[in-house]
């Protein structure tokens, strides 16, 4: 069956599989299971941390790093979006709405 995809639909498409390049490439395989616990799977930082059998802490800094020296490193969140930057620039949103399919 065709399906007709207009060219946001497509870029939303790029996005969607440049995010799931970016968790199998970007982060470990700790980041990587909490961003899957939390993001895909609803759980809370809390029960994270209790499946795991870690504290809320360490989960927090699995998803969003920490702050050394006055800047923040490290966490899966500041890997993915340093990777999925290029999508949400300007040049890129209007190349989405101009392209045709």
């Amino acid at each position: 069956m065709w399906q007709h995809t207009t060219p946001l639909s497509n870029h939303k498409e790029q996005l969607f599989e440049a995010l799931h390049h970016a968790i199998r490439e970007h982060l470990t395989d700790k980041q990587r299971q909490a961003i899957e616990l939390h993001f895909f799977e609803g759980l809370s930082q809390g029960e994270i941390a209790r499946r795991e059998g870690i504290s809320q802490q360490v989960v927090q800094k699995r998803l969003y790093g920490t702050i050394r020296k006055g800047r923040r490193v490290g966490g899966a969140m500041q890997k993915l979006h340093d990777a999925l930057v290029p999508f949400f620039s300007p040049s890129s949103e209007q190349d989405a709405l101009t392209t045709s399919p």
